[in-house]
C-alpha cells in the first residue's frame, strides 16, 4: 500500500502542471490572432484606399496633366575627350502637349535628330558623369528642340536609357 500512495500523489502533479502551459498557450494563440487580424486591416487598408492621406493637398497646388510622350530611336555617338575613345549611347522621350504636336514634330526627325547628334557628340564624359551633367544635357537637350519649328511645345525630356563608356 505504501506503494500506490506515492504513485497517487506523482499523477496528479503533472496534471496541475499541464494547466498553466495550456493557458499560457492559449493567451499565444489569441494573441498572434490579434496580430495577424490588426496586420491584415492594414493591408487591406493600404490597398484598397483610394488616395493616401497626404495626396489631396499635392494635388491642388498644381497638379497637371501629364503630356503625350513621343520615344526617339536611340542615339549611339562617339564623346570629344581627345585621350581615349568613348561613346554615349541614349535613348530619350520628349513629352509634349498633344498628339497633334507629335505628329508636327516626326516630320522635323531628321532636324531634331542632327541637332541632338550634334549636341552629343560635343560632350565630354566628363561633362557627363554627374547627376549636374546629366540635368544640364537635359536642358540642353530642351533648348535645342525648341528652336526647332514645332519644337517650342516640348515640356520635358526623360532619358530611358544612358550608357556612357
Amino acid at each position: 500500500m505504501a506503494k500506490e500512495k506515492p504513485s497517487e500523489t506523482d499523477a496528479p502533479a503533472p496534471a496541475e502542471n499541464s494547466k498553466p502551459k495550456s493557458k499560457f498557450k492559449k493567451i499565444l494563440i489569441f494573441a498572434v490572432l490579434g496580430l495577424l487580424l490588426a496586420g491584415g486591416g492594414l493591408v487591406a487598408y493600404i490597398l484598397f484606399v483610394d488616395e493616401p492621406p497626404g495626396k489631396e493637398a499635392h494635388a491642388g497646388k498644381g497638379a497637371q496633366k501629364p503630356g503625350v510622350s513621343m520615344a526617339l530611336d536611340p542615339f549611339l555617338v562617339n564623346l570629344a575627350d581627345r585621350e581615349s575613345r568613348r561613346y554615349l549611347k541614349l535613348r530619350l522621350e520628349l513629352e509634349v502637349d498633344s498628339e497633334g504636336t507629335v505628329k508636327e514634330l516626326e516630320k522635323s526627325l531628321p532636324r531634331i535628330r542632327d541637332a541632338l547628334i550634334l549636341l552629343l557628340s560635343s560632350k565630354t564624359y566628363l561633362d557627363l558623369s554627374s547627376f549636374e551633367g546629366k540635368q544640364q544635357l537635359k536642358q540642353d537637350i530642351k533648348k535645342r528642340v525648341s528652336e526647332l519649328p514645332a519644337g517650342k511645345k516640348v515640356t520635358d525630356v526623360f532619358f530611358t536609357e544612358f550608357v556612357a563608356q
